[in-house]
């Protein structure tokens, strides 16, 4: 679509609203349990972890509008269109790189209102090969599907994308602020920028190199970290795996010996990489005078970029595969200070640094301030830090019934989203492991594992409601990333979900809603046109819902740009409040539920 075609683009709007009405291995073999490894009792309360600190908001007691229908997810994507099977052929040394597999993402690159999605691809691996070149026809490469009111077509060629190389991550956004979203790949040597230009294709542009062979690098995400308007990018890197000195791993257990994928802690580690945007098209790699190599190197998974400490400005918080995680705070002019260990969300609650697969910043209790996520190894848990305010967090995992269904999993990517429009968030989790040869040496780890989805009981606990929620979820899969997004426009959330030397899924929801809905476009003209990194406040009277805009969190994967928000029982919403970046405040009153609404930042 050219971009004289757009209705809007241009338009000198100041603080507009629209509003549409719509009707309704070499890893350690199992350790012995730990005193915080204790399974999930119902009612069960743990004792208070020492120099943790107490909750202070109150909890808000209102009527459950949840209706007693299960969720219900059908698996969907051949179905409408979507026929995507991801290319990593393992090598008999167990190459590392090939078994982290490939995100998953949405963005709605002609600006329809329908969200496309793209699917990353992964390569064969030859050592010496360019790290992305134009694709053959017999190469597979990354694939971009348009969304045409709920069915999809194949049009990476005619978007100009076809090419080769092995991509992992995917962020989505408007970095030149022009009305059309961009991309931002990672993968395997090269980190590529496409340009979006507002025809229906799009134009490379590559990143700074990297002064390493070899690098991998993983998550993305784009926030405005310095405020001047422009996105800026953050890279997590996971190691040099160069072609010379590629490092393998022989492992031998009894009497067997095989190759199995090297443990971070037998690679090179390398910096992450924040670039920053010129607002010229041009980027800057400024990762040493921005403070984020200031910290020993580990090797970086996920990352998410959010308001942790709810000062007006964007931190950064990214988990590392058996390295202590970084929380970057945002000093207020674009330089950051690792806070990870003082806030208590660099390890587990025993001290213990984990897998870090991926990480999902939300407001899970309804307080107002964003508690983390994070996925991570067989035999360890998935970890949820509680944020108690003031840049500190507390693990309650066990507590709120997230540490026994985890135990016996390896988390990649997640997504935290109100399923079922009770208000609350829940989430899901795709699971599979990096070993794929363990049941030969008699470890009952597998490869493809069963996902898992979790039901967000009013803030206070988790529930895992993964049986009887549809035909996926009875499966075991060797997951990777998942992003979500209301494909169909039907006001519920689906959710894509990328899947290692698999097909591509696409899980459409068939949830009972248990309420109404909001959906919310932000358009910056102060802040960045996408609106990453604003705080949208919705009050229902008597109940206050916060949620983000970002651009790039899970495992290597980007959700659609559009906010659904799940309204519960609310017959009306009494007020939508905006903190843009730029520190403006915005707010419309007396909405209708089931709507869709538009925000258009005043100067």
């Amino acid at each position: 679509m050219p971009r004289t075609g757009m209705a809007w683009k241009g338009c000198s709007w100041g603080g507009i609203l629209l509003l549409f009405w719509v009707a309704p291995g070499c890893r350690p073999s199992a350790p012995s349990l730990a005193p915080s490894d204790s399974p999930d009792i119902p009612g069960q309360s743990l004792p208070p972890i020492a120099g943790t600190f107490p909750r202070t908001a109150p909890r808000i007691n209102l009527p459950d509008p949840r209706t007693s229908a299960p969720f219900r997810f059908e698996e969907i994507a051949e179905q409408v269109g979507i026929h995507f099977q991801h290319h990593s052929p393992l090598t008999p040394e167990r190459h590392a790189h090939l078994v982290y597999g490939s995100g998953i993402g949405w963005l709605d690159f002609d600006r329809d209102g329908w969200p496309d999605l793209y699917c990353c691809q992964g390569a064969a691996y030859r050592p010496g090969t360019p790290p992305r070149e134009p694709a053959s026809p017999a190469d597979p490469s990354d694939l971009l599907f348009h969304n045409r009111h709920g069915s999809f077509v194949n049009v990476t060629e005619s978007a100009r994308l076809v090419e080769a190389g092995y991509s992992m991550g995917i962020a989505a956004a408007d970095y030149d602020n022009d009305g059309f979203p961009d991309l931002c790949v990672t993968g395997y040597e090269e980190n590529v920028l496409y340009h979006n230009q507002g025809d229906g294709t799009f134009t490379k542009q590559t990143l700074p190199r990297a002064t390493c062979p070899g690098r991998l690098s993983a998550s993305c995400s784009w926030a405005d970290v310095d405020g001047d308007g422009n996105l800026d990018l953050y890279v997590t890197n996971y190691a040099q795996l160069g072609p010379k000195d590629y490092p393998l791993c022989e492992h031998v257990e009894g009497g067997k010996k095989m190759y199995v994928v090297a443990l971070p802690r037998l690679l090179q580690a390398l910096p992450d990489s924040l670039y920053r945007n010129g607002g010229d098209g041009l980027f800057a790699d400024v990762s040493a005078e921005s403070g984020i190599t200031s910290v020993p190197a580990q090797c970086g998974l996920g990352v998410v970029a959010a308001d942790l400490d709810d000062d007006g400005d964007v931190d950064l918080y990214v988990s590392n595969d058996m390295g202590p995680n970084f929380l970057w705070e945002n000093q207020g002019n674009g330089k950051f200070v690792d806070r990870g260990l003082e806030a208590g969300v660099a390890m587990n609650r025993n001290g213990a640094c984990e897998a870090g697969m991926s990480v999902e910043a939300a407001d899970f209790d309804g307080d107002g301030r964003l508690d983390l996520f994070v996925t991570n190894f067989f035999h360890e848990t998935n970890t949820f830090y509680r944020n108690e305010g003031g840049l500190l967090f507390n693990d309650v995992t066990h507590e709120i019934g997230l540490g026994a269904p985890s135990k016996l999993r390896l988390g990649f990517g997640t997504c935290a989203m109100d399923f079922d429009r009770d208000t609350f968030l829940d989430l899901l989790v795709a699971n599979g492991h990096v070993h794929d040869r363990l049941h030969e040496i008699g470890r009952d780890e597998p490869f493809a594992q069963l996902p898992l989805l979790f039901h967000n009981e009013r803030g206070l606990r988790f529930s895992e409601v993964s049986a009887g929620t549809g035909g996926y979820f009875a499966q075991p899969h060797v997951g990777r990333g998942a992003a979500a997004a209301d494909f169909d426009r039907d006001g519920d959330v689906d959710v894509a979900i990328s899947h290692l030397n698999g097909p591509a899924a696409l899980l459409r929801n068939d949830t009972t809603p248990a309420g109404g809905w909001l959906q919310i476009e932000l358009i910056g003209r102060i802040s960045n046109r996408s609106g990453v990194g604003a705080v949208v406040t919705v009050d229902l009277g008597g109940q206050r819902l916060v949620r983000t805009r970002q651009a790039g969190s899970g495992y290597c994967s980007c959700g659609e740009e559009r906010l659904t928000i799940g309204l519960g029982n609310a017959t009306r919403v009494q007020r939508v409040s905006v903190r843009w970046p730029s520190g403006a405040q915005q707010s419309s009153t007396d909405l209708p539920v089931n709507s869709f609404l538009r925000l258009i930042e005043p100067r």
